[in-house]
């Protein structure tokens, strides 16, 4: 049987179960996880589940799901083990075909599921798909950054995912007979769990982009993720070198793509020193930018990127003409790429 074959199986085998399964890792989101559930309970998508795994809080995170008087919410507790483990009790429970995933601290647009699953019934090669996500403050005030984006070399998804982490794990929906194949999340990393399953889908999967905003994620002191001035950026840069070394390490890339390590870790660095900015530890800035540079096999393509990059972030970022502008040039490189690919 056929990898794509034992995927469709799946979506096929029961259909008096959900379609899909949509998982929420939670540890201490008590302020939060109301209004992320009721995101999920508001789609106009309705055959779902919504498995909430408590990863050990010690806040009121229980009895804000336990309020919750829907069906098709269930609630999994586990001594505290990190998203990974979250994630991985929540496909083992899991009863869809399809697996969704939305973080406690964010919430998805009423068509989320909707414009996702219908990309992945009407085209039976594709097993996974995923779309884009805006920011919000802690108030859910927006903010001006996007992820979810086209892959930056259309074509060759591995070298994209070397390049940056284009996808978005919020907005991203997987067959569930994909977990079968490429094993489940990576308890040994976190956070970065996302990127590193990112990697494992391509190698395995063909998948899609929807080019729609369907979800907002949260910046906020409490979270791990990393924005221009969080503290965790430490440990961060640590789980995504661990990404790195183990893609490189393990997963037995075609010479050309091995060949793409030094881009890589460079790239490793421009990302550490430009949210270094953000802390104002210009020690640290100058370090990793060095670090990138110096690694580099275009020294010079890498620092005229750099400059780029900060002139983005300080500068065009904080418009709406400079956001289109970047936007609308980044559309104009990979247009660029994608014709050369063909060609």
């Amino acid at each position: 049987m056929s990898k794509l074959q034992a995927v469709q199986n799946h979506i096929t085998s029961d259909a008096k179960k959900p379609k899909v399964s949509v998982i929420m890792p939670a540890y201490n989101r008590a302020a939060y996880i109301g209004e992320a559930i009721q995101s999920v309970l508001e789609q106009n998508f309705r055959d779902f589940e919504l498995l909430v795994v408590d990863d050990g809080s010690t806040d009121e995170t229980e009895k804000v799901v336990r309020d919750f008087q829907d069906k098709r919410v269930r609630y999994f507790y586990q001594e505290n083990g990190g998203i990974s483990a979250a994630m991985n009790t929540g496909i083992r429970n899991a009863r869809g075909a399809y697996i969704a995933r939305l973080d406690s601290d964010d919430i998805w647009l009423q068509d989320m599921l909707n414009t996702l699953i219908n990309t992945l019934t009407t085209r039976p090669e594709i097993s996974w798909a995923y779309a884009s996500t805006t920011a919000m403050d802690k108030y859910g005030v927006p903010l001006p950054e996007i992820r979810g984006l086209p892959e930056k070399y259309p074509g060759d998804s591995l070298k994209s995912m070397l390049s940056e982490d284009f996808t978005c794990s919020i907005t991203t929906v997987v067959c569930k007979g994909c977990f079968e194949h490429v094993g489940l999340f990576d308890r040994s990393v976190n956070p970065n769990e996302d990127w590193e399953m990112g990697f494992r889908l391509v190698k395995h999967f063909k998948f899609a982009f929807i080019d729609r905003v369907v979800a907002k994620f949260r910046y906020h002191p409490e979270n791990t993720t990393v924005g221009k001035k969080s503290p965790h950026i430490k440990v961060h840069l640590d789980e995504r070198h661990k990404v790195l070394d183990k893609i490189f390490n393990e997963f037995g890339l075609a010479p050309e793509i091995a060949a793409l390590k030094p881009l890589a870790y460079s790239n490793l660095h421009i990302w550490a020193g430009r949210r270094w900015i953000g802390l104002k530890a210009y020690r640290k800035v100058f370090h990793h930018f060095g670090q990138a540079v110096k690694i580099s096999t275009n020294p010079i393509f890498t620092f005229t990127q750099i400059c780029w990059d900060i002139l983005v972030d300080n500068f065009f970022w904080r418009y709406a003409w400079g956001r289109q502008f970047t936007v609308k040039l980044a559309d104009f490189r990979r247009r660029t790429r994608s014709i050369k690919i063909r060609s």
